[in-house]
Formats: C-alpha cells, structure tokens, sequence
C-alpha cells in the first residue's frame, strides 16, 4: 500500500517525509517540489523541483514555476517549461530505488498528461511510494485519492510529530 500525506497549506507534511526519510536512512527516488527562501517575497518568487535522491537546489536549473505581480499588483505565475521536463526525467528513474517520493501532487502537474500517466503508472508498480496530494484541488488527485493501492493520511498538529515514526515502522517492513 502507498502512502500519500494531505492536509492544509503549512501543516507540515513535508516535514513528515523529511524525518521519516531520515528514520528510514534511505535515499528514495521520485521528485521534491519546495520553495526557496524568497517565498514570502509578494512581487517575485519560484516553484523549484529536484530529485528526491539530491539535496534540495535553489538554482535557476531547478525553477519550474515562476510566481510574481502584474501592473495591477495581481499574482500570476508562469509554468516554466523545465517543469514537465524535470518531472519526467525524475519519474523515470524513481522505481531504481528502494522507495520513491512524491512531493507533492497538486493542480500544475495536471497541465502534463505524461507526468501525470507516469505518477499514475508508478502507483502501478511494487516499488513503495510516499507522496503528499493536494486535498483542496480536483481533476487528476482523486486518480491518486481513490486509486485501490493508496492510502490517505491526513496531517494535523495533532498527529505531525508522530507520523514518522509511524510511517518509518510501515515502511520497514515494506522495504526489507
């Protein structure tokens, strides 16, 4: 069974991946997408993607999506095209490895039906998955949310510091 991590916007599901990883002392494949220290910058920020294998980078190379205000002080963003080229590339290689991480699933990775076939086809496999799904977003998700080898973990301030541990003893079982 695969595990997939939802919850609010800031609850700390990431976190969770995080020190279950490093329960686990495992490196794992699939992608990480993060935000970079300029996240709370109003007028410009990026979306950045690395493999799950590699620390995270802050580097122009791993910007997919590009977030900032128009004229009229909107905030729009631009899907950089590197985006589904990245996630493809690290989709790929992800099943190499002993577990594979999805972080996170949301509402731009629908624009790219391959990336979303391929999350879907690794779902598929044996290789065991730990992701994060948007709760708050439709369309492709509930392919993940109700696929038969998914389980849905919601995260609160209730269960966060937990959930490692918990999720570092199902997944070593999984992995020996």
């Amino acid at each position: 069974m695969h595990i997939f991590l939802t919850g609010t916007v800031q609850i700390g599901k990431t976190t969770v991946i995080d020190k279950t990883l490093a329960l686990l002392g495992v490196t794992a494949g699939g992608f990480r997408s993060y935000f970079g220290a300029d996240r709370h910058c109003p007028s410009h920020h990026y979306l950045y993607m690395s493999s799950a294998a590699e620390p995270r980078a802050f580097t122009p190379e791993h910007a997919v999506v590009e977030f900032g205000e128009d004229a009229n002080g909107m905030m729009r963003h631009a899907v950089l095209p590197r985006f589904e080229e990245l996630g493809l590339q690290y989709l790929a290689q992800a099943s190499a490895y002993p577990l594979i991480i999805l972080d996170e699933c949301g509402r731009l990775e629908q624009r790219f039906p391959r990336f979303c076939a391929q999350v879907l086809e690794l779902l598929e496999g044996e290789t065991p998955v730990l992701g994060v799904v948007r709760q708050d977003v439709m369309g492709w998700l509930e392919e993940i949310r109700h696929h038969p080898k998914v389980q849905l973990v919601t995260v609160t301030e209730q269960n966060r510091n937990e959930l490692p541990q918990q999720l570092a003893a199902y997944y070593r079982t999984l992995l020996k």
